[in-house]
């Protein structure tokens, strides 16, 4: 899993920005991206770090960084057209 260790190692970041499905429950108020399908690979999230919104127009975009074992990633679900899309991902080398 990520830690404050991992931290210090180095990271790779890549832009991906590509469609993704992603199994999210819904709780308190809150959603909480639970698993991701990109590709043909599922990547399960063991830990959702920070969630926070913006505008783009009119549209509400929610943007989620989690983590599995290893990595990191920054997901979005645009509320117009209900996508989630993976922006990024944060390797550890």
């Amino acid at each position: 899993m990520l830690s404050f260790f991992n931290l210090f190692s180095p990271m790779v970041y890549e832009k991906v920005n590509q469609p993704v499905e992603v199994l999210a429950a819904f709780r308190n108020d809150r959603t909480e991206p639970m698993t991701f399908k990109w590709g043909k690979k599922y990547y399960q999230i063991r830990k959702v770090n920070l969630v926070h919104s913006e505008h783009n127009g009119r549209e509400k975009v929610y943007y989620f960084s989690v983590s599995d074992d290893a990595n990191a990633y920054r997901l979005s679900f645009r509320t117009e057209s209900l996508k989630w899309m993976l922006e990024e991902i944060c390797e550890a080398t």
